[in-house]
């Protein structure tokens, strides 16, 4: 990292941006107003710095702030999910954000813990970031600890198993029973958590 910029969250949202945008590298230098070789030599990973003026003509060109080209932007807490009972997942038209995890970049979500049968990995007020980049269930999720949305629509934080049929799935808990055979529409690891007493408060 170098002047404050973590290089590969700097790739990983650049990327992203051209890829929406549909534009090629040599094209965004010279519409961008950089060098030829600007756009090539930021993604070229011996690199280990970035002028900060690189990053505003970008984030210029592509209508975003600085912080969001330096992949810094706060993360949304899209709302509650259930270490309990189930939390019937809705997401907010103005979510509150929450601080991003230190070097995580790409495009996340951020759940508050609500319960207690993951006592005591989660407590009620974390937060857990997450990745929702597809539907399903991948089997490299099973054992580990993951959001899950099951086919009800209630959202939960349990530890992924396989069920006892094709398809289904069952949902550990730390400290209360099993949720056998579930019908999962996604589930996707926990990455970060940020505990609630590290919570910043408005």
């Amino acid at each position: 990292m170098a002047d404050g910029f973590d290089m590969d969250a700097v790739r990983a949202v650049l990327k992203d941006l051209m890829d929406k945008r549909d534009i090629k590298r040599k094209p965004l230098a010279k519409q961008a107003g950089l060098g030829e070789t600007a756009i090539r030599d930021l993604f070229d990973e011996k690199r280990h710095d970035v002028r900060v003026g690189t990053l505003v003509k970008l984030a210029e060109f592509f209508d975003v702030s600085l912080d969001h080209i330096a992949g810094r932007d706060p993360v949304p807490l899209l709302g509650k999910i259930g270490a309990g009972g189930a939390i019937l997942f809705e997401e907010t038209d103005e979510p509150e954000c929450v601080p991003r995890p230190p070097l995580a970049a790409g495009r996340l979500m951020a759940l508050e813990v609500s319960g207690d049968s993951m006592l005591p990995k989660y407590e009620a007020g974390d937060v857990i970031y997450v990745r929702r980049d597809h539907d399903g269930v991948l089997p490299e999720y099973l054992g580990e600890y993951c959001a899950v949305c099951t086919a009800d629509g209630g959202t939960f934080l349990k530890i992924l198993a396989p069920g006892t049929m094709p398809g289904r799935y069952t949902l550990r808990s730390l400290n209360a029973a099993d949720m056998m055979d579930v019908e999962v529409i996604w589930a996707t690891p926990v990455l970060w958590v940020m505990p609630r007493r590290s919570r910043p408060r408005p």
